[in-house]
């Protein structure tokens, strides 16, 4: 289906994805970063270097919606069974927005929770401290105090002031998290 959209929109002359490309590390489903096709293309190489050479593979996805009450009833069940079927639940770490919140969510895997909280003890001992939610929320929130700063920066500079778009806030968000994160792991 991707792949037939990417098509369409090369038809059309629209700016996107380029037939029959996909990403090992980026998924944009819903096509929010559709105008984006270089960055896109640079933060997938840049995430592939940094898992050649770190050993961590960080996963981003971009979903539209969500999701439902009954697949977020408990906290972590929806990243976690996410994370498990794009099999970096034990090893990697799983970033995912979600455009109608707008929220970003991040699932640290199981072998990584020492790295990641720069605490020792087991993942269920890390998990009932709260360190590795702890860590996780001070990186969310510095991160989204840098993004907000780096936008407003960029709408200063934007020509006629036009507002960002959301593939442009989206980039810039997604640039400062992955940053936030592979410097948690910059040791492995």
């Amino acid at each position: 289906m991707k792949t037939f959209l990417c098509a369409l929109m090369l038809l059309l002359g629209l700016p996107g994805l380029r037939a029959g490309e996909t990403f090992a590390h980026l998924d944009d489903t819903g096509l929010l970063l559709a105008s984006e096709p270089d960055w896109m293309l640079r933060c997938e190489t840049g995430l592939a270097e940094f898992e050649s050479k770190r050993g961590v593979k960080i996963l981003v996805r971009y979903h539209l919606k969500s999701p439902s009450e009954a697949e977020d009833k408990k906290p972590g069940a929806y990243m976690h069974a996410l994370a498990q079927k794009l099999g970096v639940d034990r090893a990697g770490v799983l970033v995912v927005y979600f455009h109608d919140d707008p929220d970003w969510r991040v699932w640290i895997g199981d072998e990584l929770a020492n790295l990641f909280t720069g605490k020792p003890g087991t993942v269920q001992e890390l998990t009932a401290s709260e360190a590795i939610h702890n860590v996780k929320e001070a990186m969310l929130t510095a991160a989204h105090a840098q993004a907000e700063q780096a936008m407003v920066r960029a709408q200063e500079a934007a020509p006629e002031k036009k507002p960002l778009t959301v593939s442009q806030r989206l980039v810039i968000q997604t640039d400062i998290l992955l940053e936030a994160l592979k410097a948690k792991f910059a040791a492995k």
